[in-house]
């Protein structure tokens, strides 16, 4: 995925597959793009942090919480001051950024 300046690409994880897919189609509603939606267990999951532009205010510390051998997760591009609105949709869904 590349990036102009001005853009972000989110990382959501969520421990349901219903958790995601709410949030999805609450952030498509919201205006956003449909973020990809794929499951954890057939990724590494520390691939897509690597290459992360984690938003500074993010909660990655609650990643703990995700079970990475059978959770959810999707991938948003948005622009910077779009970033906190979309968290917030993510985190209505029960999602972990």
């Amino acid at each position: 995925m590349t990036l102009s300046p001005g853009e972000r690409t989110i990382y959501a994880f969520f421990n349901d597959r219903v958790a995601a897919r709410g949030a999805a189609e609450a952030l498509q509603e919201a205006g956003f793009e449909y973020p990809f939606v794929d499951r954890l267990d057939r990724h590494k999951g520390a691939d897509y942090l690597s290459a992360s532009t984690l938003h500074p205010d993010g909660f990655g510390e609650q990643l703990g919480e995700v079970d990475f051998n059978r959770g959810f997760f999707f991938t948003l591009k948005t622009k910077d001051d779009l970033v906190n609105k979309a968290i917030g949709i993510i985190q209505k869904h029960e999602g972990f950024v």
